[in-house]
């Protein structure tokens, strides 16, 4: 039902008669009730549609109050939005400089790459020359050790064959100057010395001793034990009072006293380099006839130039030994100087440069003796060149 037909059928109602409202009463009061139900319907309506209005207004204001919150939000932005860009603008010139900064950078990042990459390899190559050098230093170690250990070993094979040698020394040393070697069925006793040797019918005993290892410190005391035994040999009235022990060249340092003396017999401790001229200045006794003959000065001064030429050879070797002592002293502080792995080069230089550097001294060959004139002379000419280098001074004239 629609506001037109509401309005037609009030209409209908106020204009009808009595009559009309008596006998039609039923349709009227059915059309009162239809614009009853109609009223009803426009109120509840009406009132849902203020309802709604009111709901709508409420939005509506919030909606605004919303808007205008929002129009000052978007404001604030636009601001905020004006105010980034003049910084933007402000930030170009910089966004350019970063740009090329970042390229400088991944620039410098690859340069630092390749040098980390160069740096490790040379740190590979560098460890592996380290290992290299470190190895060839061991195996130089090991070589040195192997070289000190067969010198050890020829030192005692020399020392094992030391009797065998000095009796084929002797022997040939009785055959070039024409001294009766005594052999063991001519020795006339029990006790047999390890050499003898005859001059002037006295029996000159010659004993080789040596150290049983390498170990040195008993070696004196073994010495002074075998001074001892040699009073067996001392006893017959034949043999020669002046006895001898011939000991390696290398175990005579260790030997404080050289020179025993007892009661009835003196021994004499020699090398082996020692045996020619000491078996020589025996052999000068034999230029008398007999020795009883001899005049007590030429027996005063042959006793004193024997006495000078041993003590000449003893102090030589005591020298030489010392110097030895001093040298391989020397030559050890100056290894432990070059030792360090910073001086590894020059030790290898040092090693290579001592290869070839040759110490050529003098020679002697058999059949030839040494001229002293000559000897004298060089001797005078490296005085004279020592003085003028100024090596050595010297306040005498040189002959």
């Amino acid at each position: 039902m629609d506001f037109l037909e509401l309005s037609k059928k009030i209409k209908s109602i106020s204009n009808s008669s009595f009559l009309g409202r008596l006998f039609f009463w039923s349709k009227i009061t059915l059309s009162l009730g239809e614009i009853a139900n109609y009223v009803e319907n426009l109120v509840n309506t009406t009132t849902k549609s203020l309802n709604d209005n009111d709901v709508l207004n409420k939005k509506i204001i919030e909606l605004e109050s919303n808007y205008n919150t929002e129009k000052k939000i978007n404001h604030k932005i636009s601001t905020e939005l004006e105010i980034l860009k003049n910084r933007n603008d402000l930030l170009s010139p910089l966004k350019i400089k970063n740009t090329e900064l970042l390229t400088e950078l991944n620039k410098l990042k690859q340069e630092e790459i390749a040098k980390d990459a160069k740096r490790d390899h040379l740190m590979n190559k560098w460890e592996e020359f380290q290992t290299s050098a470190e190895r060839r230093e061991k195996q130089k170690e090991e070589i040195a050790a192997m070289k000190i250990q067969e010198e050890k070993e020829k030192i005692r094979k020399t020392w094992l064959n030391h009797e065998e040698n000095i009796n084929s020394i002797i022997k040939l040393i009785c055959q070039e100057n024409n001294i009766k070697f005594i052999e063991k069925n001519e020795w006339p006793y029990n006790k047999q010395p390890d050499n003898v040797i005859k001059i002037c019918d006295e029996f000159i005993i010659f004993d080789a001793k040596s150290p049983s290892n390498e170990v040195l410190d008993n070696f004196p005391k073994y010495i002074r034990d075998q001074v001892n035994k040699l009073s067996k040999y001392a006893q017959h009235k034949d043999v020669k009072k002046q006895l001898f022990l011939v000991v390696p060249e290398n175990a005579l340092s260790v030997l404080q006293t050289k020179t025993f003396k007892d009661s009835n017999y003196c021994v004499h401790i020699i090398s082996p380099q020692s045996l020619k001229i000491v078996i020589w200045s025996l052999k000068q006794i034999e230029h008398y006839e007999f020795a009883e003959k001899l005049s007590p000065d030429d027996r005063e001064n042959l006793a004193r130039a024997f006495a000078g030429s041993m003590n000449y050879i003893k102090r030589v070797i005591q020298i030489n030994s010392d110097i030895n002592d001093h040298g391989i002293e020397l030559t050890e502080r100056m290894l432990q100087l070059i030792s360090k792995k910073s001086l590894s080069s020059i030790k290898d230089k040092a090693i290579e440069f001592e290869k070839g550097d040759i110490i050529n001294a003098s020679q002697q060959r058999g059949g030839n003796t040494v001229d002293l004139k000559k000897q004298s002379v060089r001797h005078k000419d490296l005085k004279s060149k020592a003085v003028n280098h100024e090596i050595i001074t010297s306040n005498k004239s040189i002959e």
